[in-house]
């Protein structure tokens, strides 16, 4: 259902319920100030009644043949006994009692009004049963009055009241349609500025009224995610390029080496030569394989797997699968850190990123120098600092350290097999888990990788890769 016609309806719904209630209440009181404006007549009439009862008797003030006060074929009029036995009636009241047996009991104490029905065609009246004192004991006044007229008087309101509230009811829902359409507008427009904007027209935003009303806050915050959007565009566009471009050079090397293995008169050592540079292509391209398949899907958020983590026992095993091609360096490693500290996460995750850290720390130690990994907490998180002795990051690399395919030494990087995706690695991680990375320069040399985890995760869905 379009919310034109929702409102619209919705406007009808209220506008009924408030003329109905308004004109229920309306002619109720209504009625009640008819009926309230006949009492003084009935009082005075009672009055003339009580007072001809008192000096004549009941049968007197009722004889129209002596000129009783309530003479007359139309008048209603009647002297009730205690039990509700009629002594005196006009000929329109009848022979039995216009009121009820418990209206006489209160009518012998107080002034009593109700409404009645009299005679065979139960005609509507206004009555008072009003105490009287005469010769032969306490009795009751009976007198009434017509609500023919007040009920014709309150049908024709009621009747007015309908036509009136029908006609506002559809007012409300024409108003409410014209509003909602006048409200939906800039929504409208909204849309098919939405609808024509393309993937290939990133700088496109949608026109932001200046109300400065709920619609503009939408039209702004659409703007915010359109520009999130092809931001994150852009950046799976420029890491497709990006992999291609470091997927082509090993590619293009083992190429390159199987052409030259199949050309004739090739001696054994020049085919094992060949061999051997085609298996470190191919370990290339599976280590770039591994680490593209990893980073895509840090971006795909489902349902953790977290587990308690012992972070000492965790980055002791790295370092431990890292001692040997140490040794080759001449490079020692040393772990600090406390010998209990548990965190909440993918060990091996983890795992990858701490073996990333002391690969790269590891690629720039110089021989003879040592690299120092410690563990700590830091408030609610979990830090891992690397720390080595080598030239350190330049300055001008620093802000793009843990972008994807960003190298310090790109030339040194490609012919040790560096694709530039270490740190990304790490970063990735690191905000899987809630932390994030820093990477910096010590005063006295060197570089410093800094990893924060959270030690818990409380009400957050953390990604899993």
């Amino acid at each position: 259902m379009p919310i034109r016609l929702r409102l619209a309806l919705s406007f009808a719904a209220i506008t009924l319920v408030l003329v109905g209630a308004g004109g229920l209440l309306f002619s109720r009181s209504f009625r009640s100030g008819l009926e309230d404006s006949l009492e003084p007549g009935l009082r005075a009439q009672a009055d003339t009644v009580a007072a001809e009862v008192r000096a004549s008797g009941a049968a007197a003030a009722l004889d129209d043949a002596q000129g009783g006060p309530a003479r007359g074929r139309d008048v209603v009029a009647q002297v009730l006994d205690g039990s509700g036995q009629v002594l005196a009636t006009t000929l329109e009241a009848g022979d039995r009692p216009v009121i009820q047996a418990a209206t006489v009991r209160d009518g012998l104490s107080v002034r009593v009004f109700a409404n009645t029905r009299v005679g065979g065609e139960r005609e509507p009246y206004r009555v008072l049963a009003a105490p009287v004192e005469s010769e032969s004991g306490r009795q009751v006044v009976v007198v009434a009055t017509s609500l023919e007229a007040t009920d014709e008087a309150v049908a024709r309101v009621r009747d007015a009241l309908v036509i009136g509230g029908a006609s506002a009811v559809l007012l409300a829902a024409i108003g409410g349609w014209f509003l909602s359409s006048a409200a939906l507008r800039p929504v409208e427009r909204m849309r098919r500025q939405a609808a024509d904007i393309s993937e290939h027209d990133a700088a496109s935003r949608l026109q932001v009224p200046g109300t400065r009303d709920e619609i503009a806050a939408l039209a702004t915050t659409m703007n915010d995610l359109l520009a999130r959007l092809h931001d994150a565009l852009s950046r799976q566009r420029a890491f497709v390029a990006d992999a291609g471009h470091e997927l082509r050079t090993p590619l293009a090397v083992l190429r390159t080496e199987l052409e030259l293995g199949e050309r004739p008169q090739r001696t054994e050592a020049e085919l094992r030569d060949a061999l051997h540079h085609a298996a470190g292509s191919v370990d290339r391209l599976a280590r770039l394989t591994e680490d593209l398949l990893l980073l895509a899907r840090t971006d795909e958020v489902v349902e953790p797997r977290f587990e308690p983590v012992r972070m000492p026992a965790l980055v002791g095993a790295s370092a431990a699968t890292m001692r040997d091609a140490a040794a080759r360096a001449d490079v020692s490693i040393i772990v600090e850190g406390p010998e209990q500290l548990d965190a909440v996460g993918i060990g091996s995750l983890l795992q990858r990123a701490v073996d990333n850290l002391l690969e790269n720390a590891l690629r720039y130690s110089p021989a003879g120098s040592t690299i120092t990994v410690r563990v700590r907490t830091a408030g609610p998180d979990a830090v891992i600092e690397v720390l080595d002795k080598g030239p350190g990051f330049p300055p001008e690399f620093l802000p793009h350290a843990f972008e994807r395919f960003r190298r310090a030494d790109d030339a040194r990087a490609r012919t040790d097999g560096g694709s530039g995706l270490g740190l990304a690695i790490v970063l990735a991680v690191a905000e899987a888990h809630g932390g994030t990375a820093t990477a910096g320069n010590r005063p006295e040399g060197g570089a410093v990788v800094t990893v924060t985890i959270r030690r818990r995760v409380s009400g957050e869905v953390p990604r899993e890769m």
